[in-house]
């Protein structure tokens, strides 16, 4: 794709669907290494409660992609934040490298199954770097794709907490063959592994969502999700939009 047909496009996205970014992507991962292809992609969300400490949480990363290899892709994002409260401000808080290594070929086996593995550079004084890694696997059953994220997640620096922390992400997509389909996520925060946090500590989200693709759009395809999440515990703003689109060609 030539330079400037790139920009005009990614800055759209940008534009389209806003800017934000939080404690994590809210972002499922699938194991595909999606060889040969160069993409641009945009996330984000923004959270709301009624109480203005836990309001206002906003989250948006900026990603260029390659697939690599047929079994590795690699990612670097550039991810913005602010934690929610009335005084706070966005910030340029992490340079992350991400990969995924594909394990099976899609659809070969009972199982699909990856791996996904980050490095967080923080942007930030006086706060951590990070690592997150695991497994990502997804299931194809009764015209629903399903995949799920089981990640690690540990502080790294100076700054750094004691305990690694395990989070997820599950996604269902209804598979309808369809240009829109529906479906759902859900993500969830649950704290260090040797130390269970009880529930009503722990972030948990879920909430429909809406996927769908716009094919020949110039020399790629525009790809897309959206919805809205819901709060499940106390420390969960009352409802989270968020959003997803990617632009992407191969070559």
């Amino acid at each position: 794709m030539r330079p400037p047909v790139a920009a005009i496009l990614f800055a759209l996205l940008t534009f389209l669907f806003g800017a934000s970014r939080a404690l994590a992507d809210f972002k499922v991962w699938q194991p595909d290494a999606e060889f040969g292809e160069t993409a641009l992609e945009t996330v984000g969300d923004w959270g709301y409660d009624p109480l203005s400490k836990k309001s206002d949480e906003r989250s948006f990363t900026e990603e260029f992609e390659r697939g690599v290899t047929p079994f590795w892709r690699t990612e670097l994002e550039l991810e913005e934040n602010r934690l929610p409260g009335p005084d706070n401000s966005t910030n340029f808080a992490q340079a992350t490298s991400e990969n995924l290594f594909q394990f099976t070929p899609r659809g070969e086996y009972w199982l699909d199954a990856g791996f996904f593995f980050e490095y967080g550079q923080s942007m930030l004084p006086d706060t951590p770097s990070e690592t997150t890694f695991g497994p990502v696997l997804r299931k194809e059953i009764f015209h629903t794709i399903d995949t799920v994220n089981l990640f690690i997640e540990k502080d790294l620096g100076n700054y750094a907490g004691g305990r690694p922390n395990f989070l997820y992400a599950w996604e269902t997509r209804i598979d309808l063959g369809t240009s829109i389909e529906p479906g759902f996520q859900a993500y969830g925060f649950v704290g260090p592994l040797t130390h269970l946090t009880p529930l009503r500590e722990e972030d948990h989200r879920l909430g429909p969502m809406l996927f769908g693709t716009i094919v020949a759009l110039g020399p790629g395809a525009l790809r897309w999700n959206g919805g809205v999440l819901f709060g499940l515990t106390a420390p969960a703003p009352l409802v989270t939009l968020r959003w997803q689109a990617e632009y992407e060609i191969h070559f």
